[in-house]
């Protein structure tokens, strides 16, 4: 009896010893299971945090491209790639942590910025035109001119309106204030005065609010005597939140986007499309010796415009357009495959 008992009791012992080895072990293999999903998962975070910063950078910075590495999150690091031309981006990032690495692959392009019609040399979007004060040696021309202002045209393809307007009253109003010695400034398609009707339909609020994200210069109210707003070579999309006074030697190319008043004095050199849109009454002076070569598009509820005192030019051209339209960049993306 006494040696069955002995054999029992050393039975179970080695039962009980077998079971706590192998919760032992189970536990154990539920810890490092755990351990690893956690690592894993943390460096998925990590290279993919790594492709939301750099998309954001590449947002202010559009010509960020090449090799990143060393970059701190989260505990970890991760490496950056980007390669290709903007319309087939590939940003790769690998990110570590601990002894995990995990790798993700997107492939993007920069969407292109929207770039409005220019159905005139001046387009005047308004419910109400409230006063027009045009007189002195300005011109408003609707022939396509090159780059530079000289003439190209004044017939055939690529010829619109000196002034474009939203509704006959409007073309009726600018007529009927148009000094007489102003009549023969404004020309282009339809004869000389040159003023048409062609509503575009474009909400320019909506419009300013996008070009907005994109703007890779932005300026306050203020008075600017100089400065370079973009190149030819390498347009700018410049945003004015409030009145702007341009003098003196400033020049750019592109697009700008005034949302308040807009007064143009001295030289100013714009090559691409300027908008000035504000929804309340907006003012408008364009004096002096400047000149837009490309359009201009005043828009507000109502406008109050002097073109006076200079020589003042606003010429249609087709090239500084294109141009512009070509060659800005805009700070959005479309993600066309992210794979991990």
């Amino acid at each position: 009896m006494g040696k069955t008992a002995l054999i029992i009791a050393l039975g179970m012992s080695l039962i009980v010893a077998f079971f706590t080895m192998r919760l032992q072990s189970n536990s154990r293999e539920g810890l490092d299971s755990t351990i690893n999903m956690f690592t894993t998962t943390q460096a998925r975070l990590i290279a993919n945090s790594g492709i939301e910063v750099y998309l954001e950078k590449m947002r202010r910075d559009k010509n960020l491209k090449g090799t990143f590495e060393g970059n701190e999150v989260l505990d970890g690091e991760y490496d950056i790639y980007i390669t290709g031309p903007d319309s087939a981006l590939t940003i790769r990032s690998v990110g570590s942590y601990m002894d995990v690495t995990h790798e993700t692959i997107v492939d993007a392009f920069r969407a292109p910025v929207p770039f409005p019609t220019a159905p005139s040399a001046l387009y005047v979007s308004t419910a109400a035109i409230q006063n027009v004060k045009m007189n002195g040696n300005f011109t408003v021309s609707g022939f396509n001119h090159d780059k530079d202002g000289n003439l190209i045209n004044n017939s055939g393809p690529n010829i619109v309106p000196g002034i474009a307007v939203d509704n006959p009253q409007d073309s009726i109003d600018i007529r009927n204030n148009l000094a007489n010695n102003a009549l023969n400034n404004i020309t282009g398609l339809g004869g000389t005065p040159s003023i048409s009707v062609k509503n575009t339909g474009i909400n320019w609020k909506e419009y300013s609010d996008l070009i907005a994200f994109s703007a890779d210069i932005t300026l306050g109210t203020g008075i600017y005597n100089g400065g370079q707003l973009g190149t030819y070579n390498e347009p700018k999309i410049t945003l004015v939140n409030g009145n702007a006074t341009f003098n003196g030697n400033c020049t750019g190319s592109g697009i700008m986007v005034v949302n308040g008043n807009l007064t143009i004095k001295g030289t100013f050199d714009f090559r691409g499309i300027i908008i000035a849109y504000k929804e309340a009454n907006i003012k408008t002076d364009l004096n002096g010796n400047g000149k837009v070569i490309g359009s201009l598009i005043v828009s507000g509820n109502s406008v109050d415009m002097n073109i006076s005192n200079g020589t003042f030019k606003a010429l249609y051209s087709k090239e500084a357009l294109q141009n512009a339209q070509l060659n800005l960049k805009s700070s959005r993306f479309t993600i066309l495959s992210w794979w991990e």
